[in-house]
Order: structure tokens, then sequence, then C-alpha cells
């Protein structure tokens, strides 16, 4: 069940890689403005939970990305 609770957060994540071919995120390409997703624990969190939530997920979101580019250069080796 935990899993299930990640693939939104891929998704988003997904939909803010540059495309390879484009050079743009399918979320520019689909509303036309990038996403404002900067929140700073430091100063926007006052609860200890919701700080150590928002770094686990700014860190699963470059963890994502980061797998989406190397999947990505992988397809373009086989290609």
């Amino acid at each position: 069940m935990t899993g299930r609770l990640y693939f939104p957060i891929a998704e988003f994540a997904y939909n803010n890689a540059p495309n390879a071919s484009t050079g743009i995120t399918p979320f520019f390409a689909n509303k036309g403005y990038h996403p404002n997703i900067t929140v700073r624990p430091e100063v926007d969190m006052k609860s200890d939970l919701a700080r150590d939530f928002v770094v686990n997920l700014d860190e699963l979101h470059v963890f994502l990305r980061e797998e989406i580019l190397l999947a990505q250069s992988r397809y373009k080796e086989t290609s």
C-alpha cells in the first residue's frame, strides 16, 4: 500500500522533467507555465514532522529526476 503513495509524486516529477526531444516539460507544454514548488522548510514550516516530510519529498524528487534522466539516456543508446 505504501508504494502507491509515491505514484503521484513520481508523476509530478516526470511531468516537471524536460523532454529529451522538445526540451520542455510536459507540465509546461500542457499548462503554459511552470508550477511554483519552492518550499523553504527552515522558514515555512513550524512543525518538525512537516519539515521532515518536505525534506524527504525533496530528496525523492531529486532521486526521481535522476532516474528519469538515466532512463532517457539508456533509451537514446538503444535507439
